[in-house]
């Protein structure tokens, strides 16, 4: 078996928003949010009914940004799920999850997941320092940074959605 080495990070976070389940559903399914409002992502394409490519681009430390591709597969099963899941878990792997809880009339709860995990051969084709820095400390700091990157799409989406629900009169 060949040796390999991965960085992987996983967040979760909640927020609360005062606007209609459906409403909100019909929002954070549309894919051009993300590129918009997720930092990093480049773009997303959408290849079929269920399929797209998202384009992300990857700092890290003292080295140049790449970007990674990942085909996602829409796997939501229901108005108050948002589910896209990586086609390839192997090498680069992208996981979305969100789940929406009506709370009151127009109060609606949001949990988001968000998993991302890079496998390499070797871990200088991660970046040069990878085998010094090690996974885990990469791996830290992926989580920061995903940690980051999610608290600023809440916090821009969720100003987009009201502004969009002004417009809509809903």
């Amino acid at each position: 078996s060949s040796v390999s080495f991965t960085m992987a990070a996983e967040v979760e976070r909640n927020s609360s928003v005062n606007l209609d389940k459906d409403f909100i559903s019909a929002y954070i399914k549309n894919l051009d949010i993300y590129p918009r409002f997720f930092p990093n992502i480049e773009s997303v394409t959408k290849l079929n009914e269920t399929e797209s490519e998202w384009l992300y681009k990857v700092e890290a430390p003292l080295a140049t940004p790449y970007n990674l591709t990942f085909v996602l597969e829409n796997k939501s099963n229901s108005a108050d799920t948002l589910l896209f899941v990586s086609k390839d878990k192997i090498k680069d792997y992208l996981y979305c999850r969100g789940i929406l809880t009506q709370v009151s009339e127009y109060k609606t709860r949001i949990s988001f997941v968000f998993k991302i995990s890079m496998t390499r051969e070797k871990a200088s084709d991660i970046h040069f320092l990878a085998g010094i820095l090690g996974e885990k400390f990469l791996s830290d700091k992926m989580k920061d940074k995903l940690e980051g990157d999610l608290e600023t799409f809440i916090s821009k989406a969720t100003k987009d959605m009201y502004l969009a629900s002004r417009t809509s009169g809903k």
